[in-house]
């Protein structure tokens, strides 16, 4: 879907519509979202450029970083992006910097705006970034989650394990010679 900047210019337009995102149109293998997302909000002419406020409503697959148990989570995120008719480049890149083809580095504001290309936006390449900026970095299937086991790998959520829990990794292991010898000396 594209949202045509000139739907805007007499006043506010508003739009609701269901957009489908395969597992082919994400970067992302752990960003599924079975159902499509439902995006609805409104573009509005601020002179010169727009007002684009939307809100996306999905619900998302994902694995959990601790357990390996698949789950489902409900999102609703709110967006809001100022939309500029004309694509400007801005100031060159500092002297070394970029490559050469006009590219600068991106400020705050850059981040919450959009170029419209030949006069529209494409609403489905930004349903499709939002829902993979939108993945969490660790996701977990619970706050509580426990995960699994470091030595037998049981999902302790599930299941207890006999593992005694008190094993020192190894890494540590001068560390801990270091605290027996403080507490020797304190002792004495």
């Amino acid at each position: 879907m594209h949202l045509q900047l000139d739907q805007a210019r007499n006043g506010p337009f508003r739009w609701r519509d269901a957009v489908r995102v395969a597992a082919a149109d994400l970067r992302r293998d752990e960003a599924l979202v079975p159902d499509g997302v439902d995006c609805e909000g409104s573009l509005t002419f601020t002179g010169p450029d727009f007002l684009l406020q939307t809100r996306l409503r999905y619900r998302h697959r994902l694995r959990c970083d601790r357990c390996l148990t698949a789950y489902e989570e409900d999102v609703d995120l709110p967006l809001a992006f100022v939309v500029t008719a004309d694509v400007v480049d801005g100031p060159p890149a500092a002297d070394g910097a970029g490559d050469g083809h006009g590219a600068r580095e991106l400020e705050p504001e850059d981040l919450s705006t959009l170029a419209a290309v030949d006069g529209a936006v494409d609403l489905f390449r930004l349903v499709c970034e939002q829902v993979e900026l939108n993945v969490p970095m660790k996701p977990t299937c619970d706050p509580g989650c426990r995960g699994l086991c470091p030595q037998c790998g049981v999902d302790r959520n599930r299941k207890a394990c006999a593992c005694v829990a008190e094993r020192v990794d190894p890494r540590w292991a001068g560390l801990e010679a270091v605290r027996e010898r403080l507490a020797d000396n304190l002792s004495s």
